[in-house]
């Protein structure tokens, strides 16, 4: 080949490693979850088409980060801030409710995040909110971190409830069992179980901790 039909040549550009953001891994990684019930690095990897160390090159700390990027990602699922000018009593309601929603939809990473300490600057917020409502309300110092991790729990727990089945006890069918007459009446209840026990929990939950306001 002449030097002149080499000039003409055209020049096949290199393929471009995939571009990654926190955002995608953190979504992809919730995928994987919701699919699984569990987290694999190697495995996100193959998912987003990238090696392991592409990974840690956003997420430094590696796993426990990225299951933070997610707790970070369901937190601005709660949509935009409240209005701390509430009443505690309707900031909190509203608060669960929303926190309940986000995490309810995905209930497989509740677990995970149990396991390690809230670092997620959107949750640690989040909380930082309702600590300061919850505060000039009158709780005090000393009770404040256990009315939020009541709250926390109890949250978690109805997000969990969410994906339970149906029918959560067996009915034995005993005329006489006070249980199988409370599952008779609330299959006949309209709307969504759990939503309901969360609401009754809710308002027996604010009314205990009215006690603990100096």
């Amino acid at each position: 080949m002449s030097a002149h039909c080499e000039e003409l040549t055209p020049t096949v550009p290199r393929p471009h490693a995939p571009l990654l953001s926190r955002d995608q891994i953190t979504a992809a990684a919730l995928r994987q979850i919701d699919e699984t019930g569990a987290l694999s690095m190697p495995k996100l990897a193959a998912t987003l088409n990238v090696s392991v160390s592409s990974i840690y090159h956003h997420f430094a700390s590696g796993r426990e980060e990225v299951i933070e990027g997610i707790r970070g990602l369901l937190t601005r699922e709660m949509a935009e801030p409240l209005d701390q000018a509430m009443d505690w009593r309707e900031y909190t309601e509203q608060w669960a409710r929303r926190y309940r929603s986000a995490f309810a939809r995905h209930p497989h990473v509740v677990p995970l995040l149990t396991l390690q300490t809230v670092t997620a600057p959107e949750t640690l917020a989040a909380y930082e909110s309702l600590s300061t409502v919850l505060r000039r309300a009158g709780f005090a110092d000393e009770d404040l971190l256990h009315v939020v991790s009541v709250l926390d729990c109890f949250i978690l727990g109805s997000a969990l409830d969410a994906s339970a089945p149906l029918d959560v006890w067996a009915d034995s069918g005993d005329p006489e069992s006070a249980l199988s007459a409370a599952i008779a009446a609330t299959r006949t209840q309209p709307g969504d179980r759990s939503e309901r026990s969360f609401e009754i929990g809710l308002r027996i939950l604010l009314t205990g901790l009215a006690d603990l306001i100096h």
